[in-house]
């Protein structure tokens, strides 16, 4: 069997999360046998269905009748609509941590993980909620962030507007 293996974390600080799936990856084809011929990784939000890394990854099992391999079903995807129509097309997947599951446990570890994905919200909202009535200020970052930018745009303004002026004196 020859798979394609998709990794992905929601953040580029999640490293740690990358090797702990190719670890299990690498478990479940030492058990199982098969090859890796491909690997695709993506450090992006599962909650978007657009993804251009697995989007190659599918497609490319696809063309080459390889089977997607992933180490927990949702670093495809913690939506139900998502992971059902993955398994009514023509790619074939599994999950390392559920290699013996079938079509009906897929659907109802997808359920269970889209259940997960509103929890998760639900609890860093009320976090969040807690936080901004003990005064901690929320969304600092970014006005850093403007801040940052609107100095560098000034910075560059400044830089380049005699440059503007000149030429819009000479005609």
């Amino acid at each position: 069997m020859s798979y394609i293996s998709y990794i992905r974390t929601s953040t580029d600080k999640q490293n740690l999360g990358l090797d702990a799936q190719r670890n299990t990856i690498a478990n479940y084809i030492s058990s199982n046998g098969g090859d890796i011929v491909a690997e695709y990784v993506e450090q992006v939000s599962g909650a978007k269905n657009d993804r251009k890394e697995l989007n190659k990854a599918l497609a490319q099992c696809k063309k080459e009748g390889h089977t997607l391999l992933v180490a927990k079903l949702d670093r495809i995807s913690r939506r139900v609509s998502f992971i059902a129509n993955l398994m009514e097309s023509n790619v074939q997947f599994k999950v390392a941590e559920l290699p013996n599951a079938d079509p009906f446990q897929l659907h109802i570890y997808s359920a269970l993980a889209e259940q997960e994905k509103l929890l998760i919200s639900s609890r860093t909202k009320q976090a969040l909620a807690i936080k901004k009535a003990q005064g901690v200020e929320l969304g600092k970052h970014g006005k850093v962030l403007a801040k940052k930018n609107h100095k560098a745009k000034m910075d560059f303004v400044n830089k380049v507007m005699p440059t503007i002026l000149e030429i819009k004196d000479s005609g």
